[in-house]
């Protein structure tokens, strides 16, 4: 791993192949069993255990995510809290997984429908937030009685293995979580291949979910993919033109601007164009860039060589 802001080698991680995964797939499957059956309010105890211990180490983890990210350590801590919050949301709401009575329309006797979690889910996570969209595919896959199998990007796996790690000190039963790294050609294509994962969540660019979606056929896996966006920013003429320049440098400049949400273009009405144009000009040269650890850094680096080039 390399950190982006000075392209010096900070840490390695094995290079996971096909039969990693399949023996984290049968490790999940086996968990998944008994962790299916947990009661709600034990799964719910234990996601608000994990946000605990996340929270606990936030600093930590948050420079980590830093080094192997290159954002500010302000958007890193932020990323941490957000995975930290989602696992609080779905511990909350695991108590109310409920299904459904109905009666049929003779009148006569009713049919029921229950929820159930569906088995083994492989996660293959983006470089750009790999912790918070962590959290956004195991928050409420575990909370239904999921076990996971995930696929960290190859440049960002350090962070995400720290957290695996942490839930399970948190009381997280064994096998339930499971993180294997290595390149999509091989990690990425075993969870595509392999019949036992039931469904892929995956974040990133629309090309490898083309790829996804194509891969996931043979078995008719559940599929939930996040690809690429590309999104506008319009301000009006009855805006508040200093809170709609402050939006914008945020939305363009927040992770470097490495987001699917990342504001694209400006539609301005004439009105406020010129009184808007100048006032981002000036917001813009304020933004410092530097390394993410310098507490005086706004913008840290782009991720990579491939993408500064």
């Amino acid at each position: 791993m390399l950190d982006p802001a000075r392209g010096e080698k900070i840490d390695s991680v094995p290079k996971g192949d096909r039969e990693d995964v399949r023996r984290a797939v049968d490790v999940a499957e086996r968990a998944y069993a008994k962790w299916s059956e947990t009661p709600a309010g034990e799964r719910s105890r234990l996601l608000f255990k994990i946000s605990e211990v996340v929270r606990g180490e936030a600093e930590e983890l948050a420079k980590s995510l830093t080094n192997e990210q290159g954002k500010p350590l302000g958007e890193a801590k932020s990323e941490i809290n957000s995975f930290a919050n989602t696992c609080e949301y779905y511990a909350g709401l695991t108590g109310r997984l409920r299904g459904a009575h109905t009666p049929f329309s003779t009148g006569e006797g009713y049919f029921i429908v229950t929820k159930r979690p569906i088995g083994v889910v492989g996660a293959i996570l983006p470089w750009n937030f790999p912790v918070s969209l962590m959290g956004w595919k195991v928050g409420p896959g575990l909370a239904a009685g999921n076990t996971f199998v995930v696929k960290p990007a190859s440049t960002t796996p350090l962070t995400d293995l720290k957290i695996a790690e942490l839930a399970v000190r948190g009381g997280l039963p064994r096998g339930v979580l499971n993180v294997v790294t290595g390149p999509g050609a091989t990690v990425g294509e075993e969870m595509l291949d392999n019949p036992k994962i039931q469904k892929i969540a995956f974040t990133g660019e629309t090309g490898t979910g083309k790829r996804i979606m194509e891969g996931s056929s043979k078995y008719i896996k559940r599929l939930t993919l996040e690809l690429g966006g590309s999104d506008p920013m319009i301000v009006c003429d009855d805006a508040d033109v200093d809170l709609a320049v402050e939006g914008a440098a945020w939305g363009r400049f927040r992770n470097c601007g490495q987001s699917v949400t990342s504001v694209k273009r400006l539609f301005l009405f004439e009105k406020i164009a010129g009184e808007f144009t100048e006032k981002l000009v000036k917001k813009v040269e304020t933004i410092r860039l530097g390394p993410g650890l310098d507490p005086k850094t706004h913008m840290g680096p782009l991720h990579n060589a491939e993408q500064r080039e």
